[in-house]
């Protein structure tokens, strides 16, 4: 592996030993040894032919950075801990892009999907998935508008003559008013709540993720997601428009909304990607 960077030496040959002290994850599914860490901006490259430029914060891929893989697709835009998190850019060779936001290197929220020279796409994305209202346009000018779940079109939306406000729409309405909002998330959180009896016992988040879990593993999809790790995770997606919970999950699964119906999954992601969508975005 050949190494660059600015703050920090190259690392050392890879040898036998265990994770802890001195080793660290290189995002590329191995281990690495080494008594330095990267820090700052640098370029990690492997045999294969992957290639990373950008900055790094402790050994991990992290801050704003550029990831490309062997068979040239890439990534462009936020890391987390060696997670493509936050804001970025997709790309794939045959020219398909996707630029909108990810979360532990799942598409999340809004984003735009360009699939040369068929379609294109914009709306909601959760779980790698369309999940909410969006928009496909297709060459000869045909749009199919409405709420999407994968890549099936649930429900059509129509036309109006005149202006409307999503507070004439009742399962909107609670999510436009203030005042009502916080009730409203109340509800919808004390429906998913699981209660354990073992909750205290994993109330201490070392115990749930020992100190520097990014060292052994960046298995996103299976690690449990800790109140703190989420908070932190959520406080680097969202920036500036971040905003606590009104009641925090205290599960530790992923999805904190899998047991919910299917309309109140989808009318929480929209109100908590909210902020996500431009102005005049969506038809």
């Amino acid at each position: 592996m050949l190494s660059t960077c600015k703050g920090a030496a190259a690392d050392a040959e890879r040898g036998g030993a265990a994770p802890g002290a001195g080793a660290q994850s290189d995002g590329h599914g191995r281990t690495q040894s080494g008594t330095e860490r990267r820090q700052g901006l640098g370029v990690q490259e492997w045999p294969d032919g992957a290639r990373y430029e950008g900055e790094f914060v402790n050994g991990f891929k992290h801050g704003e950075g550029k990831y490309t893989w062997p068979n040239g697709e890439y990534y462009e835009g936020s890391f987390y801990k060696d997670y493509r998190h936050g804001d970025g850019l997709y790309c794939w060779p045959t020219g398909h892009k996707f630029t909108g936001k990810f979360y532990l290197n799942r598409k999340e929220g809004y984003g735009q999907q360009l699939n040369v020279p068929l379609s294109s796409a914009q709306g909601l994305y959760h779980a790698d998935q369309r999940f909410g209202p969006g928009v496909i346009s297709y060459p000869d000018g045909r749009e199919d508008v409405g709420l999407w779940l994968r890549e099936s079109l649930l429900q059509l939306c129509a036309s109006v003559e005149e202006g409307f406000s999503l507070r004439n729409l009742p399962e909107y309405a609670a999510y436009m008013d203030p005042s009502a909002t916080t009730d409203s998330l109340i509800q919808v959180h004390a429906e998913h709540r699981l209660v354990s009896f073992f909750l205290d016992l994993l109330s201490d988040e070392n115990f749930v993720l020992p100190h520097g879990i990014e060292s052994y593993s960046t298995d996103g999809d299976h690690l449990p997601l800790p109140l703190g790790r989420r908070r932190e995770l959520d406080q680097h997606f969202y920036g500036e428009l971040w905003e606590p919970d009104v009641c925090p999950h205290r599960g530790y699964e992923r999805d904190p909304l899998p047991k919910l119906p299917l309309q109140a999954r989808m009318q929480a992601h929209i109100h908590k990607h909210r902020s996500d969508i431009q102005p005049n975005s969506i038809a």
